[in-house]
């Protein structure tokens, strides 16, 4: 269909308006994209006023803005809007005047006349050519009842490739004299088969076809679904259905009786490809393949944009990515993938784009060869290949900004604080622990005092010299024989011999235990305390100098411990090594290729300060203030008294005193401040527990705990708040989420905003200045 573009070119304070559509002819339920474009290079703000859409229905609109730069002539705006319009009723329908209003003047462009046909069945002009004729030729049924319905399957073919397309089609022939009876037309139903890649079926909304048999007319109706084999074999087409209802009497009131029909199932041949080298499973015909680069010149770091997009028909959704082979020296990153489906003759048919990101990590001129995709043509029967033409890419030498501002050096990576590791391990248990136990601790040792007993806290007697001769015994024993039930009952003996010690030692080792019981739990002057003493200090020489030999602990051997020295030692080395990538970029002024790398390590490592720091560094040089601030925050928050990160950043002043309280990192982290309050809290108890007196140390010692605790809590409180700080160089806060509202506020890169709620891209952020309103979530990074 030839497209249309009628215009009119005003100049209004710098303005140029144009108003067109895509097309001038279609039928009714169809659709038409209306397009108005206002450019200005005032910086008053155009204000687009549309006409009424009689006979049109507005079904989506979009709206953008792009600023264009024209060095000393000053900048362009363009202001475009898209709308899609259907339409709903037939005859020669009339797109009014669209008015644009800039400061006192107003500019009109000329009507649109759009011509809309009567709507047809649309689901009989999308068939294929090959299930139109198919249709056209199927027989009629011959019945001699009048009130007979007829329901027939119908495919092209019962031999298929598997890939190929089929056509499936209910067809429902229905007399006139019974469709007229009808208060709606049938409901037919497809039931998708199984093994094959399905579109969604469609269903005629009127007659598709009309044929006179025996002087009666029938009608048909038809459902149709295309689908594509995936697998060889036999593949069954379920049966399909058609429902309708028919009144019990002529009166309007008339309850109405519902009939149901069913038809047979198919079966359809699936065949295998045919073996070729490479081996593929597309199936199409016609398929061209275009590769793009996008820019062709580009620098070292910056990424360059590529895309191939394979067109023709087929089924466009499953096919694979083609074989991109790009040159040594570029890091290649996969990115979106985009599908276009756009039928040609009732064949499914469109496109596919693979879009891909590329960093350069060399300077040079380089070549991406033509890329070759080799498909299956089923209605030939061969393989064909549809090629792309090599592009060519120039790569310079990496440049970044020389900006008059102090370049802060990068931190080598230093692991999470010991202390943090240590509040994450002690969990909620862990610090319920320390609040409750000190307390029944000096609880305990203050009753116990008061009842006379002497105190856990205090010092016991002197140990007797038979007491200490039986601690070093017992710890021997326990050296040698680790289970306790065998240590303190009959089987000791053989459980010595069993660790190596000699026979006639381990019963007398057992010998000397017995008596050592009956010495210490005995009646009184059982034996003599000293000469019992002295005999056990023979058997631990003994003892001591054979050692265990069994199950005992032994000394490491010496190439043991040599080894874990070495590894100890080159286990740093290897990790340098590893990180020594990301620093490399970001001296050689890749400093994209450095970023990403630097994030990947903040991802795997998020609780390392040096990570963030780094990131924050890379991306202040590059220019990227707003993104630097957010690193340099998350780093802060880390490792709060760290010079290096706070000299950085005083290098990002906060822009307006409200960012600056939001922003605000306290002067160690919440987990610090607990460890203060708990060793205070420990402290203070203790010393309850030892029976200080004095008031005036055990109050300092519970405030400093009370405002340690405060302290954390209020760090605690304010890194909990859903802080985010804008990104870009202005995040415009509009007052509702789509981009033609308008800005209340403006934030500058680095400001930062409170996030309420999201919805879809945008995000409503709000602050105590007044400042209320949606950004897009693109714009601004959450803490």
């Amino acid at each position: 269909m030839t497209l249309s573009l009628v215009a009119v070119l005003a100049l209004l304070q710098g303005a140029e308006v144009t108003a067109s559509v895509d097309r001038t002819q279609l039928r009714v339920g169809e659709e038409l994209t209306l397009t108005v474009r206002a450019r200005t290079r005032s910086a008053d703000a155009v204000e687009i006023v549309l006409p009424s859409m009689n006979g049109f229905a507005i079904v989506g609109s979009r709206d953008m803005t792009e600023v264009a730069i024209n060095g000393a002539s000053g900048s362009t705006r363009t202001t475009v809007r898209e709308l899609q319009l259907r339409a709903q009723q037939p005859g020669a329908l009339l797109i009014g005047p669209v008015r644009a209003r800039q400061g006192g003047s107003i500019v009109s462009t000329d009507p649109i006349l759009v011509t809309v046909d009567s709507a047809a069945d649309r689901t009989a002009l999308t068939l294929s050519p090959l299930a139109r004729s198919l249709l056209e030729t199927t027989r009629a049924p011959v019945s001699r009842r009048a009130d007979r319905v007829a329901l027939t399957m119908l495919v092209p073919s019962d031999t298929v490739f598997a890939g190929q397309q089929v056509d499936v089609i209910a067809a429902a022939w229905i007399p006139r004299d019974l469709g007229q009876r009808m208060r709606r037309p049938p409901f037919l139903t497809l039931v998708t088969p199984e093994g094959v890649w399905a579109y969604p079926a469609a269903t005629s909304s009127g007659v598709a076809l009309s044929r006179q048999v025996s002087g009666r007319w029938l009608d048909l109706f038809i459902a149709h679904q295309v689908v594509f084999p995936l697998t060889p074999g036999r593949l069954i087409i379920p049966p399909a259905s058609v429902e309708y209802a028919l009144p019990v009497t002529f009166s309007f009131f008339s309850r109405e009786e519902r009939y149901a029909l069913r038809s047979d199932s198919i079966a359809i041949t699936v065949l295998p490809l045919p073996p070729s080298t490479p081996a593929t499973n597309v199936v199409g015909e016609r398929l061209s393949l275009e590769l793009q680069v996008d820019p062709a010149t580009t620098r070292v770091g910056e990424p360059v944009e590529a895309s191939v997009t394979v067109t023709g028909i087929g089924n466009v959704a499953p096919w694979p990515e083609p074989a991109l082979r790009w040159p040594t020296g570029f890091r290649v990153y996969p990115a979106q993938t985009e599908v276009r489906v756009a039928p040609v003759a009732g064949r499914v048919a469109g496109g596919k784009t693979f879009h891909f990101l590329a960093v350069p990590d060399s300077a040079g001129n380089f070549k991406l060869p033509e890329v070759r995709y080799p498909y299956f043509n089923a209605t030939t029967g061969r393989y064909e290949t549809a090629t792309s033409s090599p592009q060519a890419l120039a790569v310079a030498p990496g440049a970044e900004p020389r900006a008059a501002r102090v370049l802060p050096p990068l931190l080598p990576a230093r692991g999470e604080l010991s202390s943090e590791r240590l509040g994450r391990r002690l969990g909620w248990e862990g610090w319920l622990l320390v609040l409750f136990v000190p307390p029944l601790f000096a609880w305990m040792v203050r009753r116990r005092s008061r009842a006379g007993t002497p105190s856990i806290a205090t010092v016991g007697p002197e140990l007797t010299p038979l007491g200490r001769v039986e601690r070093e015994f017992l710890a021997v024993l326990a050296s040698h024989v680790s289970d306790p039930f065998a240590r303190d009952g009959d089987g000791l003996a053989q459980a010595l011999r069993a660790a190596g010690v000699d026979s006639a030692v381990a019963d007398h080792v057992k010998r000397l235990r017995d008596r050592l019981r009956a010495a210490r739990y005995g009646p009184r002057g059982l034996g003599d305390a000293a000469e019992l003493a002295a005999e056990i200090q023979q058997v631990l020489r003994v003892l001591g100098a054979d050692g265990p030999t069994g199950g005992g602990t032994r000394r490491p051997h010496p190439l043991v411990t040599t080894g874990l020295l070495l590894l100890l030692v080159f286990v740093p080395r290897v990790e340098s090594q590893q990180t020594a990538s990301a620093e490399a970029l970001f001296e050689a002024g890749a400093l994209r290729a450095a970023a990403d790398s630097f994030a990947a390590r903040a991802t795997r490592d998020p609780r390392d300060p040096a990570h963030w720091y780094n990131l924050g560094a890379t991306l202040y040089r590059a220019g990227a203030d707003g993104k630097a601030t957010a690193a340099w925050i998350r780093a802060a928050r880390l490792a709060p008294r760290n010079e290096a990160i706070r000299r950085a950043l005083r290098l990002l002043p906060a822009p307006d005193p409200v960012t600056e309280q939001l922003l605000r990192v306290g002067w160690a982290t919440p987990i610090e401040w607990g460890f203060l309050g708990a060793a205070s809290w420990v402290v203070l108890w203790l010393a309850v527990a030892a029976g200080a007196r004095r008031r005036v140390p055990l109050v300092l010692i519970g405030a400093v705990a009370a405002a340690a605790t405060v302290l954390g809590a209020i760090e605690w409180q304010r890194r909990n708040r859903p802080v985010a700080v804008v990104a870009v160089d202005a995040a415009p806060v509009r007052a509702a989420p789509y981009g033609a509202a308008s800005a209340a506020a403006t934030v500058p890169a680095g400001g930062a905003l409170l996030v309420d709620r999201s919805y879809g891209p945008w995000r409503e952020v709000y602050r105590s200045d007044g400042i209320h309103g949606w950004v897009l979530g693109e714009e601004i990074i959450g803490l």
